[in-house]
């Protein structure tokens, strides 16, 4: 059972680290673990409990491996009644079932366990196989073998921490496109159906260069105000040398210091390149 065995105290160890609460009652099906989450209870009923209990649909079912081998041969026959008592059950047809076995090595070598292997003519790795396919395709259930009690814990640990951020990704997923929110924050820009909007996108795209301030950016998106500008402006020029410094003088307000500055023939280079080669391998930043 969940507290009969020597060693099964190291699970609750692991739960009681936990940052929730628990507690021993009956269960319908011997020897399983059910989730329950507190809920808002509805505003329609206002002289009613704040809270609310609702019980999960997670179910997990310690079977011991003496019972889990003395079951094999049922399950080769599709009766999901031999593993759990679910016909009794009142919405059972709702629940998730799995399964957890420890300490299953040690019985690898138990007496019934040889003549079944026997009459059935398959060794045990393969009979344990059909078993989990069984369960898997008839009953939906999986099952998680584990070597100690320590992992048993582990094992309902990671499961309780994913019952109770199920209704946070819930949410996130929800959302229309969460990525590209609306708002100061975000990294991207809304364009508007009228192009309102392009003109910064071109500053941001500049300005992901290396070593590109938000006002370099913005001085070279004022005096090109979008890409299809700058290549009719580079077709332009005569020499490759003009193209590849078109861009240097263009002057660059400061914030901070007050004085003027210049872009400089590296980033016009950089950006030159970008704009017109059609080398995927090329290197722009050749300081980086």
């Amino acid at each position: 059972g969940l507290l009969k065995d020597p060693g099964s105290d190291a699970w609750v160890t692991v739960l009681s680290s936990l940052d929730c609460k628990y507690s021993f009652e009956p269960q319908a099906i011997p020897c399983s673990i059910t989730w329950r989450r507190n809920m808002p209870s509805p505003l329609s009923a206002p002289d009613g409990p704040a809270v609310k209990t609702e019980e999960e649909k997670e179910v997990l079912v310690l079977v011991e491996p003496e019972d889990f081998l003395k079951r094999l041969f049922s399950l080769t026959q599709p009766d999901l009644n031999q593993v759990l008592p679910l016909a009794g059950l009142e919405g059972s047809s709702t629940k998730t079932y799995s399964l957890a076995v420890v300490g299953l090595d040690a019985y690898r070598r138990y007496p019934v366990f040889v003549p079944l292997v026997g009459v059935l003519r398959v060794t045990p790795l393969s009979l344990l196989l059909q078993a989990l396919v069984v369960l898997q395709l008839w009953g939906n259930i999986e099952v998680v073998f584990l070597d100690t009690w320590q992992e048993f814990g582990q094992h309902v640990s990671a499961l309780t921490k994913a019952i109770a951020k199920r209704p946070y990704k819930r949410q996130l997923e929800s959302q229309e496109l969460p990525f590209c929110a609306a708002g100061a924050w975000a990294s991207g820009v809304r364009v508007e159906k009228d192009g309102t909007g392009l003109w910064q996108v071109w500053k941001r795209q500049i300005q992901q260069f290396n070593r590109v301030s938000p006002a370099t950016a913005a001085a070279i998106a004022e005096a090109y105000p979008s890409p299809s500008l700058l290549l009719q402006a580079y077709e332009e020029c005569s020499t490759e040398d003009e193209k590849r410094l078109l861009l240097s003088d263009i002057p660059v307000k400061s914030d901070v210091s007050g004085k003027d500055r210049r872009v400089g023939p590296d980033l016009s280079r950089r950006i030159y390149l970008f704009m017109v080669s059609t080398d995927p391998d090329l290197v722009l930043d050749l300081s980086a």
